[in-house]
C-alpha cells in the first residue's frame, strides 16, 4: 500500500473514531431533523393536486392520427404550451370565477407529455381538494374548447373559399362553349366534393377528449410524509456530523495520535491502543503486540541517540500513570536488547514503575537524596531482566521532593550515566512544576507521554516548550489511553539484587527483601550515626562536603564511556567473615577504613558506584538473579 492510500486510510479511521466519540451529537442532529420534518407536516399549508388526462385528436381531414410525441401535423409540446396560453387561461378564469389573472393561472398549471403517447397530463394545485379538481377539469375543458373553436374557424374559412370558387365557375359556365363547359363541370364537381367533406368535418369536429376526468384528491400532495420524514432524517444526520466535526475541533483535549501530529506537529513515536476490559497497562510481555511496539521504540531511540551512554527523560504532559508505564516498559525493552539500563523513578509521589516491575517497597531515591540510605541499598532487580536495575521512588517522597532540583540529583545522574548504556528517568509531569525541567537539563533527549483523552493541547505545548528551553531534544510523543481509572496488573514481586560479599551484606539483603532498610557492615557499627562509605568515582567526589558545594563541577555530557565487563562484576576479595575489605575501597577520601573526617549530615551517602552497580546486575555467583526460588536456595550459604 502506497503512502497516499495509507494516509487516506488513517484519515478515515480518525473520522470514524471522531464520530464514535461524538455519536450523541450525530443522534441529536438526526432527531432534530426528524422533529423539524414532523413539525413541517403539521404547520406547512396543505397543497392538493388533481390531474386530468386529455387525448389529442385530429381536427380536420388534413391531420393524421397522433402517434408519439410529435408527427407531421401535430406537435404535442406545442399543444402543452397552448394549455398555458392566455386564451385558455382566460376561459379557465371565467369558468372558476377567480380573481387570479390569466398569467398567474398559466404559470400555476403543470402540463406533461408522456413518452410515446398522444395524451397531455394536466396537474392543478390548490389549497383544497375541491379547488384542485375544479381547476384541472377546467383547464382540460378549456383546452379542448379552444382547440375545437380554432379548428372550426379554420374549416369555416376553407368552406367559404371553396364556395366562392364554385360560384365563380358557375358564372363562367353560362358564357362558355361546349368544350369549356365540360372542363368547368369537372372542376365544379371536385370543389363541391371538398366542400361537402369540410361541412361534414365541421359538423363532427372534435379537438380531442378527456380520457381521465380530474378526481377529488384523497390527501394533500405537499407536504408529503414519504418525502419529508426521510429528508429531515438525512438532513439532521448531516447537521449532526457537521456539529460533531466542529465540536471535536474545538475540544481542547487530545483524542488520539492523529491529533498530536495534526494539531501539535509533534511526531508520535508510539501509539498504544486501548485494552479491552477494565485492566490497565502493566509490564507488557515481550512477544505481545504492544510489547513489540516498545521494542520498536527502543530500537528507534538507540538509532537516534547513537553510540555512547545516554540519559533519557520520560515525562507526562499531564499528571497520571502514563509516564510510569512508559518508562518501565521502555527500560525493559532496552534491557532486552542486552544493554545495561538504569531506571530512576524521580516521580517521588506518584511513581508505580516499581510496582509494574514487581519490585518490593523499600528505600529508594527519596532516602538516597535525604542521606538515609546508600546507593547499593536502593537498587532493585526484576527477576526476568538481569540487565535492568531500578531505583524506585522510595517512601519519603514528600520530604525529598525539593531535593530533585539540587546539585545532589545532578551529580547522581552524571555518575549513573557513566555506568549504564541507558539511564531512563521517570520524571514528574511538566504540569506539576519545575522538577521535570530540572531533570531535562540532565538528559540528552526526552519523550512526552500523552494520555488520551485527559491531556489537553496546551499541556503538551507547554511541556515541550519547557523541555526545549532546557536544551533537551524532544524525540516525540507516546500516546496511550488514560490509565488513572484502570487496575494495573503487575508481575509477582521479586528479590532486589543481592550483594553476597560479606555476612553483613547478606544479612542486609535479607532485611531488604523483608521490607526493611538494609545497612552495610560499616553502618552497623553505630546505633546513633551512620558511617559513610567511600563515594569517589574517577578521582573526584560525586558529592563533596556541604561547605564545598561551590567547588563541584558536573561531568561533560558528551564524554561518557560505557563500563567494561569487569566493572560490572562485584569484588571478590577478602574474607567471608563480613569484613569491610570484601568491597573494593573507593579511590578518594572517606572510603572504608579511612581515618579521614567523615562529611557532615548534609552529605549524600552514595558509595562506590561501580561496585554497587556491579552488585545490582549480578548475584554472588556472577549470574543474573532471575527467579524467586533463588532466595531460598542461596540464603543459607556461608
Amino acid at each position: 500500500m502506497d503512502s497516499t492510500a495509507k494516509a487516506g486510510s488513517t484519515e478515515l479511521a480518525e473520522y470514524s473514531a471522531m464520530l464514535r466519540r461524538r455519536w450523541w451529537l450525530v443522534v441529536t442532529g438526526a432527531l432534530v431533523g426528524l422533529g423539524l420534518a414532523t413539525a413541517a407536516l403539521f404547520l406547512m399549508p396543505k397543497t392538493y393536486v388533481s390531474t386530468a388526462v386529455v387525448q389529442v385528436m385530429a381536427t380536420g381531414p388534413g391531420e393524421t392520427p397522433v402517434a408519439g410525441r410529435t408527427n407531421q401535423t401535430i406537435n404535442l409540446e406545442t399543444e402543452a404550451q397552448r394549455i398555458r396560453s392566455a386564451e385558455v387561461a382566460t376561459l379557465v378564469q371565467k369558468e372558476l370565477k377567480t380573481s387570479a389573472s390569466p398569467l398567474e393561472l398559466g404559470r400555476a398549471v403543470k402540463v406533461t407529455v408522456p413518452s410515446d403517447s398522444a395524451v397531455l397530463v394536466i396537474d392543478w394545485p390548490a389549497s383544497s381538494a375541491e379547488k384542485a379538481r375544479a381547476g384541472a377539469q377546467a383547464f382540460a375543458q378549456a383546452y379542448l374548447k379552444d382547440r375545437q373553436d380554432k379548428a372550426l374557424a379554420r374549416l369555416q374559412k376553407q368552406a367559404e373559399t371553396l364556395q366562392l370558387q364554385i360560384n365563380d365557375l358557375q358564372e363562367k359556365a353560362i358564357t362558355a362553349s361546349t368544350a369549356q363547359r365540360r372542363v368547368i363541370g369537372s372542376q365544379l364537381t371536385a370543389f363541391s366534393g371538398k366542400l361537402s367533406e369540410i361541412r361534414v368535418s365541421m359538423a363532427n369536429i372534435s379537438g380531442g377528449e378527456i380520457i381521465t376526468n380530474a378526481p377529488l384528491p384523497e390527501g394533500p400532495a405537499s407536504p408529503d410524509p414519504v418525502k419529508f420524514l426521510p429528508s429531515g432524517l438525512v438532513g439532521g444526520l448531516l447537521l449532526g456530523i457537521l456539529l460533531a466535526i466542529v465540536y471535536d475541533r474545538m475540544d481542547p483535549r487530545v483524542r488520539g495520535a492523529g491529533d498530536v501530529e495534526r494539531v501539535l506537529d509533534l511526531p508520535v513515536m508510539l501509539d498504544i491502543p486501548p485494552h479491552r476490559g477494565g485492566e490497565g497497562l502493566g509490564l507488557l510481555p515481550a512477544r505481545s503486540r504492544s510489547g513489540q511496539s516498545f521494542h520498536e521504540l527502543s530500537h528507534a531511540i538507540t538509532a537516534t541517540l547513537g553510540h555512547g551512554n545516554h540519559v533519557l527523560l520520560v515525562t507526562g504532559a499531564a499528571p497520571g500513570r502514563g509516564a510510569s508505564i512508559v518508562s518501565a516498559n521502555l527500560a525493559a525493552a532496552l534491557a532486552r536488547t542486552g544493554s545495561k539500563v538504569l531506571l530512576v523513578s524521580a516521580d517521588l509521589n506518584a511513581s508505580i514503575a516499581g510496582e509494574l516491575l514487581g519490585l518490593d517497597r523499600g528505600p529508594g531515591l527519596s532516602e538516597l537524596l535525604l542521606g538515609r540510605a546508600e546507593l547499593r541499598e536502593v537498587f532493585r532487580k526484576n527477576h526476568g531482566l538481569p540487565t535492568l536495575a531500578t531505583i524506585t521512588a522510595g517512601t519519603d517522597g514528600e520530604m525529598a521532593a525539593e531535593m530533585l532540583q539540587r546539585e545532589q540529583m545532578a551529580h547522581l545522574i552524571e555518575a549513573l550515566r557513566k555506568q549504564a548504556r541507558f539511564t531512563v528517568i521517570e520524571a514528574p509531569s511538566t504540569e506539576l512544576g519545575a522538577d521535570a525541567q530540572a531533570l531535562a537539563d540532565l538528559a540528552d533527549a526526552a519523550l512526552v507521554v500523552v494520555e488520551v483523552p485527559r491531556t489537553r493541547y496546551n499541556q503538551v505545548r507547554d511541556g515541550v516548550r519547557r523541555i526545549h528551553r532546557m536544551g533537551a531534544a524532544v524525540l516525540g510523543a507516546v500516546v496511550l489511553p488514560n490509565q488513572d481509572d484502570k487496575t494495573v496488573v503487575a508481575p509477582p514481586p521479586t528479590l532486589p539484587a543481592r550483594h553476597h560479599h560479606s555476612a553483613g551484606d547478606h544479612a542486609a539483603a535479607q532485611n531488604l527483601v523483608a521490607g526493611g532498610t538494609s545497612r552495610s557492615p560499616s553502618s552497623a557499627r553505630s546505633s546513633t550515626r551512620r558511617e559513610p562509605t567511600g563515594y569517589e568515582l574517577d578521582d573526584s567526589d560525586l558529592i563533596g562536603d556541604a561547605g564545598k558545594s561551590e567547588e563541584r563541577t558536573a561531568a561533560s555530557r558528551g564524554k561518557h564511556g560505557a563500563l567494561t565487563d569487569d566493572e560490572w562484576q562485584p569484588s571478590r576479595g577478602g574474607s567471608a567473615s563480613g569484613a569491610d575489605d570484601d568491597w573494593r575501597p573507593g579511590r578518594g577520601k572517606h572510603g572504608p577504613g579511612s581515618n579521614d573526617e567523615p562529611p557532615d549530615a548534609s552529605t549524600m551517602i552514595i558509595g562506590k558506584i561501580s561496585d554497587d552497580l556491579a552488585a545490582a546486575f549480578a548475584d554472588d555467583d556472577g549470574n543474573p538473579t532471575d527467579t524467586l526460588r533463588d532466595r531460598d536456595s542461596k540464603s543459607n550459604r556461608p
